[in-house]
């Protein structure tokens, strides 16, 4: 039966429809006669699965030369039990209009639970979307294993996708009980700025068309407007094999910086020395994300995640701020079975304004922040039980404390520290998983085990949770107060691989572990090592020997032993080019718990949790940075296991294994 233009305004609503299934004897739906020809250059997409429910997403553009002004555009869905769509389980007439470009989001409930499926869009004159697959979760009470990928930060421009390719290809051959259940990106689906070159002055794999708006300087580019932000979700989604990826698995998305704006908080963007206030550039990135991100949001009741409310911003800053932040709310929780709850925080939108100001270090003549001032500025008023100094114990001691009236640092909020808590407290799956943007690791640098020099140990980054050490302790605290076990934290954000045991504090090495974090390297963006090797060399060559040494012709990372061994093991190998020497003074201790990391690698990570064992699999790609037409190779896989502990015992972490040529300066 056909569906009349009134009809098809009447359902029309938003950009987000609600569909139930249907007996498989449901009559068959059909597009109007004149309903316009569109293609679907983003593919499609299933996200959040539930036991009876998921979300699925297209883009149906118009074609070019098609008339539709302002009017809606028809599609149809069609979700099936088999490929070939005889089985046909939901469907329904949709609508999309260039306010939303052409999205439409579409939440279908009524399913059988562990489910495989496979959807589509139809459009006018024959038009089809490729088609998806997808899957249900298992029912609460289904005693099933999970496996799951984990991925974050895919600059487009920075490499090609190839971990995407070699997941997929890798996916295919496996066994169907050991295949990918979803993937869980932990944020930088997009990245707001768009570098001319990289660092070493080379230019990009590729780059970026011009932004619609967009601000540029003589180093980059980067988005400022709804219309740029949806610029970059289409070209990022124009890659095929991202495609590839979206359509063969659900994705669990959270954000972090870059959806936004590099390293931001609350509404506020730190490009410059200080913060900017950038409200409606805040409320436009929402929407886009809302729009490309199939994320199940206020469709579940009893949640406080809700989808995109578009709103005129006020012309006071407090407010302004506040109702961007208000007008999407992302942080949620799924379970998948009885084994696993995956809970997803939001670490951007309502964190504090970071500890210590940009450059102050430098002020108080400090080579970086030391560990005693990032805690001393995050605890603010109740840094010493109260007590806080009046004057920083550097330099002639007679810099005022900037932090001593402070609130403590959060980078979760109050709100959401709180629904955390109490939703690990709820929790009656084996396994919690933290879905979780940002490092929980720690990655100090031991500069206090430097022989005759006043350095302190020091934090390398104050931007992932080690800028709020205050609040890692009220968590861990908890945790333990609680007597919650079986909490995994999955990380992105550092371009980097890593694995760690985590307890309240780096500081207090005795402390009890009560979680183990596991860090993943950017899909496609530049390592770290390389970030880190181009900053040193070009204005701190004094420290350079801690990233990189070239010896008898090789050149070594040595910034991953300066993690993982310490400041004196990297600059023995350095002076004397005995590597065993690292063995006898390592291990460094100001990162207690710091099983393995890799600053050099591109790739993903890969997880099983059955109901006692978690296996995760951290995957480091071959080189990303040129075209490619099969997937490319793995240089090497690091396994790790780790066991469900009791309430009285704590996280024993197994590992790393390595399948393949181990990196610096591990050995297989």
């Amino acid at each position: 039966m056909a569906l009349t233009r009134r009809e098809l305004l009447t359902a029309l609503s938003a950009s987000t429809f609600m569909v139930h299934a249907l007996p498989l004897r449901a009559a068959n739906l059909t597009l109007p006669d004149d309903a316009p020809s569109v293609h679907f250059p983003q593919g499609v997409a299933s996200g959040d699965p539930r036991a009876d429910s998921i979300m699925l997403w297209t883009r149906a553009e118009p074609l070019p030369g098609t008339e539709v002004t302002n009017t809606p555009v028809p599609l149809l869905l069609q979700l099936s039990e088999n490929e070939s769509f005889e089985r046909i389980v939901a469907q329904k007439l949709l609508a999309t209009t260039a306010e939303t470009d052409y999205t439409v989001r579409a939440f279908v409930d009524g399913l059988r639970s562990g489910t495989t499926l496979y959807y589509r869009f139809l459009g006018g004159q024959g038009a089809a979307s490729r088609t998806g697959r997808t899957q249900t979760a298992p029912a609460r009470d289904a005693a099933a294993d999970v496996n799951l990928a984990f991925v974050s930060c895919q600059s487009f421009e920075q490499g090609y996708y190839g971990s995407w390719a070699r997941m997929i290809a890798d996916d295919i051959e496996t066994e169907g009980d050991k295949q990918i259940d979803f993937v869980l990106h932990l944020g930088d689906f997009i990245y707001e700025r768009s570098w001319h070159k990289r660092q070493d002055g080379t230019p990009q794999s590729r780059y970026v068309p011009d932004f619609p708006d967009g601000a540029r300087n003589e180093i980059n580019r980067h988005a400022i407007s709804l219309a740029d932000y949806r610029h970059l979700y289409k070209i990022y989604l124009s890659d095929p094999h991202l495609q590839a990826a979206r359509a063969r698995w659900p994705f669990v998305c959270t954000w972090d910086d870059h959806e936004f704006s590099d390293d931001n908080f609350q509404s506020y963007s730190t490009y410059g020395d200080e913060p900017k206030l950038e409200a409606q550039r805040k409320l436009d990135s929402n929407q886009a994300w809302f729009e490309f991100m199939p994320a199940v949001l206020d469709e579940i009741p009893d949640t406080q995640a809700h989808g995109f409310e578009a709103t005129a911003l006020a012309t006071q800053d407090t407010a302004a701020n506040q109702q961007a932040l208000e007008s999407l709310s992302i942080y949620r929780r799924l379970h998948w079975g009885q084994y696993l709850d995956l809970i997803l925080t939001d670490n951007r939108s309502y964190r504090s304004a970071p500890c210590i100001p940009k450059h102050f270090a430098e002020t108080i003549d400090l080579p970086m922040n030391t560990v005693t001032l990032v805690e001393m500025a995050d605890a603010g008023r109740t840094f010493n039980d109260g007590n806080p100094p009046e004057f920083l114990p550097y330099g002639d001691g007679t810099t005022p404390n900037f932090a001593r009236e402070r609130e403590p640092g959060s980078c979760l909020g109050k709100t959401q520290r709180d629904w955390f808590v109490q939703t690990l407290e709820s929790s009656q799956a084996n396994w919690k998983l933290w879905g979780n943007s940002l490092p929980l690791l720690p990655l100090r640098i031991d500069m206090s085990s430097i022989p005759f020099s006043d350095y302190q140990d020091s934090v390398f980054n104050i931007d992932p949770w080690a800028g709020f050490p205050h609040e890692v302790s009220l968590l861990m605290d908890a945790v333990g107060d609680l007597n919650i076990t079986g909490l995994v934290s999955l990380s992105g954000d550092h371009h980097t691989h890593g694995a760690a045991t985590v307890s309240r504090s780096a500081s207090e090495p005795d402390s009890i572990p009560r979680t183990v974090d596991f860090t993943v390297a950017g899909i496609s963006s530049s390592p770290l090592f390389s970030n880190v090797y181009h900053q040193a060399k070009k204005s701190s060559p004094e420290f350079f020997s801690l990233v990189s040494a070239d010896l008898d012709g090789e050149t070594f990372p040595m910034w991953n032993m300066t993690l993982q061994q310490g400041v004196l093991a990297s600059t023995a190998v350095d002076r004397t080019g005995v590597m065993t020497l690292a063995d006898w003074i390592g291990p460094n201790r100001a990162n207690p718990g710091l099983a393995f990391v890799d600053t050099t690698a591109n790739g993903y990570g890969l997880a099983r949790f059955t109901d006692k064992t978690l296996e995760v699999s951290l995957v480091a790609m071959s080189d990303l940075t040129k075209p490619f037409t099969t997937a490319p190779s793995i240089d090497y896989t690091a396994r790790f296991t780790l066991d469900l502990w009791q309430a009285d015992g704590r996280p024993v972490l197994e590992g790393p294994l390595f399948d393949g040529q181990a990196p610096f300066p591990y050995t297989a």
